[in-house]
């Protein structure tokens, strides 16, 4: 019964092939969407730097609500860069901003009807992959030789070999369930569209966008942090 409710075919795990579809290199659905938010934050990035910073600049004492934002955001993603990595904040807070915004913006492009870009596996794990990285070669910046020791035991091997793997699944999961509960929303009739799809966004769409976000920058910052003490 409940099948027949549901007009809309659900989304599969695997990507949707766009363009090139019998060729090797493949243009997926998810590909779209993460092009797309690497572009709306570029974009984001020129207008503030060439048409706002030069006149904040200017009026240093008057802040409007819009720079009060991002100085609350940055303030934020430095802070806490500050108190878990210590000095090594200067390269870890800008990339984790960077990352956390390009999870939010991703997820929020589901309300425009493209899947979110960490709904694919794939993008997921180079983000876990990226962390995984970043964690070893402050790691071994800090702790140098020390850092081999911990390699001795296999059960730290195991361990920090399943973080960019865990990292992925994680946030893998998390962002395909609620894009999948939306898929099934927007599929039921339209009497139960009339309010429950924008009730929905919110819990599932927006706020999920911002929790990832924050997630994520929390935990590689706090595995970072481990890493280098």
């Amino acid at each position: 019964m409940f099948a027949t409710v549901i007009s809309t075919e659900l989304p599969s795990l695997k990507p949707k092939t766009i363009f090139f579809e019998n060729s090797f290199f493949k243009i997926t659905d998810t590909m779209i969407s993460a092009i797309v938010a690497t572009a709306v934050l570029i974009i984001f990035a020129l207008v503030v730097r060439i048409a706002f910073i030069p006149r904040w600049e200017k009026t240093f004492d008057k802040k409007s609500g819009f720079r009060l934002f991002l100085e609350s955001i940055v303030n934020m993603f430095e802070d806490n860069a500050v108190s878990t990595v210590g000095h090594n904040s200067r390269f870890v807070a800008p990339w984790y901003f960077a990352a956390a915004a390009f999870i939010c913006i991703g997820t929020l492009l589901e309300m425009t009807g493209l899947r979110p870009p960490t709904s694919d596996l794939n993008v997921a794990l180079a983000l876990g992959v990226t962390t995984f990285i970043l964690i070893n070669y402050y790691g071994f910046k800090e702790k140098k030789w020390r850092r081999f020791l911990r390699f001795l035991n296999p059960i730290n091997i195991l361990t920090d070999s399943v973080v960019p793997l865990s990292m992925a699944l994680r946030m893998f999961g998390s962002v395909f369930s609620g894009y999948l509960i939306m898929h099934l929303i927007y599929g039921l009739p339209w009497f139960a569209k009339i309010a429950l799809p924008a009730l929905a966004s919110v819990m599932f769409t927006i706020f999920h966008a911002l929790i990832q976000s924050y997630i994520f920058m929390f935990l590689s910052m706090s595995f970072i942090s481990e890493a280098t003490e």
